[in-house]
């Protein structure tokens, strides 16, 4: 599931909720809780079990009816794996991204194994992505690194000898195909072309 379209289910939520200042929170379906500032009447989370099996795998945190922070449950194992933090659009500002208008995806943190260490950010700007960050094998350093414009790849480097620095660069036209390919071997910042 997206991030935008798990957004959408939760934005369902909070319209099929009523959610506003001081309204009353509808009955517990068994799948969604809300739970509300008890001298505000704010809604500050939401938790949610899609799939029914009685595990609450998505946790929204909220700021009235707009959307903080987002925990996801993506392997059942009843620990996060995945956070969305979430920004508020600029007033004056239309983001084409945002499935609300009010707020906008600012990052992404996953984790790739069972021990709940982040392994993968993503950085977005005006919604879209702009550039990711990943360990790929587990070593505590990151070794690939995305680079983006308007949502779209266009230039991909790894660490492939482990040596901590970028040895291998990929880059992309805006319709993803493979432009070049470079390598630096020794780490001095001189690429060569391999391929184009």
């Amino acid at each position: 599931m997206t991030s935008t379209t798990r957004f959408a289910l939760l934005t369902g939520l909070l319209i099929a909720s009523g959610c506003g200042g001081t309204v009353a929170p509808p009955a517990d379906d068994g799948r969604t809780q809300r739970i509300y500032n008890k001298q505000t009447g704010r809604l500050e989370e939401i938790w949610s079990d899609r799939d029914g099996d009685g595990k609450k795998e998505t946790h929204a945190f909220m700021n009235g009816v707009r959307f903080v922070r987002i925990e996801i449950d993506e392997s059942g194992d009843g620990k996060p794996d995945r956070f969305e933090f979430y920004a508020d659009v600029p007033a004056g500002v239309t983001v084409e991204s945002s499935p609300d208008g009010r707020v906008m995806l600012e990052r992404v943190e996953e984790a790739g194994n069972s021990d709940g260490r982040i392994t993968r950010k993503e950085f977005y700007v005006a919604g879209f992505i702009a550039r990711a960050e990943e360990d790929t094998d587990g070593d505590n350093r990151i070794d690939k690194w995305e680079h983006y414009s308007a949502n779209v790849m266009i230039r991909l480097e790894l660490d492939l000898q482990g040596k901590g620095f970028v040895d291998r660069r990929f880059t992309y036209s805006p319709d993803g195909a493979l432009l070049r390919t470079e390598a630096d071997p020794d780490g001095d910042g001189k690429f060569e072309i391999i391929k184009s």
